[in-house]
């Protein structure tokens, strides 16, 4: 006895193939993030980090920066940027100002 095919079988795949192209068209909210240049969005967090006064975050992202797109247009800015006190201070290794990590009245690690 062979088993009945419902007859509604290629319609429905057909649909879910439609459905299938046109989500494939639609641009997704924050789709845009892998197109964007890394070295702007690095910029972009430093700066964010900058106006929270989280300076040791602004220093690494920024030498981050540098460092991996030495040839970027915010390369320049970033290096202008490490020569600030507030920054460049917090990119010391041995420095536990609390200034650095924008929590005022935080002891430095135990040795």
């Amino acid at each position: 006895m062979k088993p009945r095919m419902h007859r509604g079988w290629p319609v429905i795949s057909l649909l879910v193939g439609f459905l299938c192209l046109l989500t494939a068209c639609f641009a997704w909210p924050n789709g845009d993030v892998s197109s964007k240049r890394q070295d702007k969005v690095l910029f972009e967090k430093a700066m964010s980090a900058l106006e929270r006064n989280r300076f040791d975050v602004a220093n690494l992202t920024l030498q981050t920066l540098v460092n991996t797109y030495p040839d970027s247009e915010y390369a320049s800015k970033a290096q202008l940027l490490l020569e600030d006190q507030r920054i460049a201070k917090c990119g010391e290794s041995s420095n536990f100002d609390p200034e650095c990590s924008g929590r005022v009245g935080t002891a430095p690690p135990a040795d």
